[in-house]
């Protein structure tokens, strides 16, 4: 389903797919002196099962028997006496409403009132107070629509937790995966993509890449095709309730690589490396990484793979041999790792160091400070400049890709 939603003339598509046990949406456009109300309504309703009820100050929109779709204040007065409505198609209702050419509605109803707000309307309403910064009171109101159901709402709030530090609240994974979940139980595709990736890293659950699998699976029947590259790491890795599976993991990668993801790509490369699921060819492994760095520049490709391709098959599976069967990929990996260990402990005794050398300088410079005090204020202030100037410029070495000379 899309619903588009018109605000002070701007266009803003959001797609919805799955299914929906409830009508709640609706879209409005102003559009010189009128309001256009469209109503997504039961495929078969007629107009005689709709309950309208317009006001100076106040909508009443919905199906007999049902909740309203819309109630609430409305932003601005209008005639009601000026207000028509018709079905423009069997599963569409049009409400036209005439108001004052100078007044810019952008939101449709909202007022003291709130437990009459509908769950849209809180949604525009948070809408309009993010995009003037009132980010408190917009997650507010998002909240409260999530709480009645409201997918676009539901969607957001987990986004919030689960990334977005503009808002106040920190980063809550226990509650990113409840609304997740929530919004995945409509069979929305990047909800159960987001489902999937909890169960299959184990953040605020246990680890289960079963469940992980029936997730990115659903995810894909809903055509969010990033959870190939997904299903291949979980089935190239193996374990948390799914057996390895060399081939399942080379069919995702492939299918990762056809939507465009460059890092199934590197994957694919190790594949064709170790022969896993493929026979060993360094040709085509070369191949997928040059191919990757050309999409993305800035893909860092491990060094381990370039040492190895530069080393040559043949190379590769002598010392394949040598080590008795395990992957010389292995060794340089764990090599690799070892290195950074090495480096990360430098560091941190250098910066060590360095700390405690600043302290001594900061120390001295004191004292030189306070010796210089007794010479007057021309004095002080000349000290506390040169004191400013020991701090230290940080200067940012950019590092050089990895790939750059060696293909």
């Amino acid at each position: 389903m899309f619903t588009t939603l018109h605000q002070n003339g701007k266009n803003e598509t959001i797609q919805q797919t799955g299914p929906s046990t409830q009508i709640t949406e609706y879209t409005f456009t102003q559009n010189e002196k009128l309001i256009t109300l469209s109503i997504n309504i039961p495929i078969g309703t007629h107009l005689t099962d709709l309950e309208l009820e317009f006001k100076e100050q106040s909508i009443r929109v919905g199906i007999l028997g049902q909740k309203p779709i819309i109630e609430g204040k409305l932003l601005n007065r209008i005639d009601p006496t000026q207000v028509s409505y018709s079905l423009v198609e069997s599963n569409r209702a049009q409400i036209t409403i005439e108001v004052d050419m100078s007044e810019n509605w952008y939101v449709l109803v909202g007022g003291p009132n709130e437990s009459k707000i509908d769950s849209h309307s809180r949604f525009l309403l948070a809408k309009h107070a993010e995009e003037e910064g009132d980010l408190s009171t917009a997650l507010q109101w998002l909240l409260q629509a999530a709480e009645e159901g409201h997918f676009q709402s539901i969607f957001r709030v987990a986004t919030i937790y689960t990334t977005d530090t503009r808002y106040p609240v920190q980063v809550d994974n226990d509650k990113a995966l409840k609304y997740w979940k929530i919004a995945a139980a409509t069979g929305q595709g990047e909800s159960l993509f987001m489902v999937g990736c909890f169960y299959y890293s184990g953040t605020a659950c246990s680890k289960d890449y079963a469940q992980a699998v029936e997730y990115f699976n659903q995810a894909i029947r809903a055509d969010c095709k990033a959870a190939y590259f997904n299903l291949g790491l979980i089935y190239n890795e193996g374990g948390w309730g799914v057996e390895r599976d060399d081939q399942l993991a080379l069919n995702n990668f492939i299918k990762a690589t056809e939507a465009g993801n460059v890092e199934a790509m590197v994957r694919i490369a190790l594949m064709y490396i170790e022969g896993k699921g493929v026979d060993r060819d360094f040709q085509k492994a070369r191949q997928f990484i040059v191919t990757a760095t050309k999409m993305n520049p800035y893909l860092q490709i491990p060094p381990e793979i370039i040492t190895i391709l530069n080393k040559g098959q043949e190379a590769f599976e002598e010392d394949l041999k040598k080590s008795n069967g395990k992957s010389p990929l292995d060794f340089l990996q764990q090599q690799t790792k070892e290195t950074q260990t090495k480096k990360q402990q430098v560091n941190e005794i250098e910066n060590e160091e360095n700390e405690k050398m600043e302290q001594l300088q900061l120390f001295d410079k004191n004292r030189k400070f306070r010796w210089l005090f007794s010479f007057g204020s021309l004095a002080v202030v000349s000290s506390f400049s040169l004191l400013l100037s020991f701090k230290k410029d940080k200067k940012i070495k950019k590092k050089k890709n990895i790939f750059e000379s060696d293909f």
